[in-house]
């Protein structure tokens, strides 16, 4: 799950619970990757949001938390290539979370379209809502 999914929960943005529904009707492992838990830690340390960050951990403990390892590191790094050769670049984030994504062979949820761009380049299989 990218950050933009998870910020929509905790929102409760209709058409982000509406595929939550649904990934909760799959059997499959749902996943966050350690830059995602970054992203959205930083964001409510920021604003001190105590109620959003207990949210958070209650919807954080329903997932398995994959790390930007060594593998997920490199596959990350060829994406940054590619999308450097094709002059798409992408955050460094982002192609973090996307290198995590690749490396373990996962979709990725997300509504943002910088994934779509980088999944047209990079193979990466990625599901909107």
């Amino acid at each position: 799950m990218d950050t933009s999914f998870i910020i929509d929960v905790l929102r409760s943005e209709p058409a982000a619970l509406e595929k939550s529904k649904g990934l909760d009707a799959r059997r499959d492992a749902k996943f966050l990757s350690t830059p995602v838990v970054y992203e959205i830690t930083s964001g409510l340390l920021y604003t001190r949001s105590r109620s959003e960050a207990g949210a958070f951990r209650a919807i954080a403990s329903r997932f398995v938390i994959l790390p930007f390892d060594e593998p997920a590191a490199a596959k990350a790094a060829e994406i940054r290539a590619e999308l450097m050769r094709l002059g798409r670049v992408k955050s460094h984030v982002d192609v973090m979370i996307a290198g995590v994504a690749a490396a373990g062979g996962h979709s990725l949820v997300t509504r943002d379209a910088d994934f779509r761009d980088i999944g047209s380049a990079v193979g990466l299989a990625v599901e909107g809502y």
